[in-house]
């Protein structure tokens, strides 16, 4: 009887020990999971998920409003990029809004990314050309566009999590 009781208490703190560890680890992460990198996942299914992280990033432009004051910019920023590109990248935004992604004016407004190659530099980065699609509540409606804009972001595998870590804004394209 002693023994049983014994193993029955072992198992407990076993099984204790493990809900514990794992709750830890699960409270530490504070990346999307989506965006994590699978080990065994083939490259078209990595770039379906470098797809995924720029057209989720391209969907928060609209969030972050350039010429706020500075603590808005940074709340901003954090709260809705935090999840897609590196601290780096952000506080070098923060430091340079201009240069950053983002809503410059109340009309029209970055409505998302569209991506238009994905290419895989080495096994830890992709480099993405895309243009970000601005438009007004004209062209919400009629799903036309009312500006776009040359993108390029450089996509890293940092800690098994894809995040994007650099991005180089090109000029607008005229519209016809």
């Amino acid at each position: 009887m002693k023994k049983i009781l014994t193993f029955i208490i072992s198992l407990l703190i076993i099984v204790g020990l493990y809900v514990s560890l794992n709750g830890i680890y699960v409270a530490k992460s504070n990346r999307i999971d989506k965006y994590k990198v699978e080990i065994n996942k083939n490259e078209q299914s990595q770039n379906k998920i470098i797809k995924d992280l720029v057209e989720s990033f391209g969907k928060k432009l609209q969030y972050v409003p350039l010429l706020a004051p500075k603590d808005i910019l940074i709340k901003s920023m954090k709260e809705n990029y935090g999840n897609y590109v590196t601290e780096a990248l952000i506080e070098k935004w923060i430091n340079d809004p201009l240069n950053a992604p983002g809503r410059l004016t109340s009309s029209p407004w970055p409505d998302r990314i569209e991506i238009r190659s994905i290419n895989k530099i080495d096994e830890c980065t992709y480099e993405v050309n895309g243009e970000i699609i601005e438009i007004t509540s004209v062209e919400k409606e009629t799903g036309e566009i009312a500006a776009k804009r040359a993108i390029t972001l450089k996509v890293k595998k940092i800690n098994n999590c894809w995040l994007i870590d650099d991005v180089v804004l090109g000029e607008y394209a005229i519209i016809k």
